[in-house]
């Protein structure tokens, strides 16, 4: 697995975790204080972008700036990660571009373990990401995107749960035809799943769940989740979070900040 410091920033130490598995450096915060993964047969592999403006949210910096666009993005990831980083699995964070890694270790937080992504579609990377969560010996892996802010630990945890009992994969319907959220167990695992997919068309999540039946795999199908590209996602996601616990999260927090700019009479049209 390609570690997280390239060669021109590496630090000077690095070992081992107690689990075996490859450890963030010492100076860097290779000890915490965190407790050790309660499931170590279970992988949630969470798929991040550095929060660079105009690299990130194009559709939403199309209405609201590149800045804006950027910055909110950070605050998806920090949200994901204050929910799911405590869950009962072990969490590897699969990051582009790989010249950002010290970047981004420092913007959510050197504790957590990091790899750079690899492949030249996003077909081929989330294929890599869950190969090497099956070469460090885990049973089962998750992968998510970071488009989805509100994910609860819950429906992670479901989807984990669903693996350990009768099925081989497990797929999360996002509204605009993708998918949020992908697993398998380790013996089911199929990269060539990941191949010649009509990826960002709203087909992908029947074509994905049609080619593992084909495959004979037994799928289970977690509930439907909204991803947040275009400004109506992200008035859909205030309106439904008005009174909950995720209205204290920093995405909200921040669109609250910046209320004034998401006001609709600001002469822009929906792209």
């Amino acid at each position: 697995m390609t570690p997280l410091f390239t060669q021109e920033t590496a630090p000077t130490a690095e070992r081992d975790g107690p689990d075996g598995r490859k450890a963030i450096p010492a100076e860097r915060g290779e000890h915490m204080g965190l407790k050790p993964p309660l499931n170590q047969d279970r992988c949630l592999a969470m798929m991040i972008r550095h929060p660079e403006p105009g690299q990130v949210k194009t559709r939403l910096a199309k209405r609201y700036g590149d800045a804006f666009a950027a910055e909110l993005y950070g605050c998806f990831v920090d949200d994901l990660i204050a929910t799911l980083a405590s869950g009962n699995h072990h969490l590897e964070i699969f990051f582009t571009p790989a010249r950002r890694s010290r970047e981004i270790a420092e913007r959510f937080g050197v504790r957590f373990s990091y790899t750079p992504q690899e492949g030249r579609d996003i077909g081929e990377r989330m294929e890599r990401a869950l190969r090497s969560c099956f070469a460090r010996g885990f049973a089962m892996a998750i992968l998510i995107g970071s488009d989805f802010p509100d994910l609860t630990a819950k429906a992670v945890e479901e989807a984990f749960e669903a693996l350990e009992q009768e099925a081989d994969a497990v797929v999360g319907p996002a509204l605009d035809g993708g998918y949020y959220l992908i697993g398998f167990r380790a013996a089911a695992f199929d990269p060539g799943l990941f191949r010649a997919m009509p990826w960002g068309t709203d087909t992908v999540f029947q074509e994905t769940v049609d080619r593992l039946r084909d495959r004979g795999r037994r799928v289970h199908l977690a509930q439907r989740w909204r991803d947040i590209d275009r400004p109506e996602d992200l008035e859909a996601l205030q309106a439904r979070h008005g009174n909950t616990a995720f209205s204290r999260s920093r995405t909200m927090r921040f669109l609250r900040c910046r209320s004034a700019m998401l006001q609709p009479d600001q002469g822009h049209g929906s792209r």
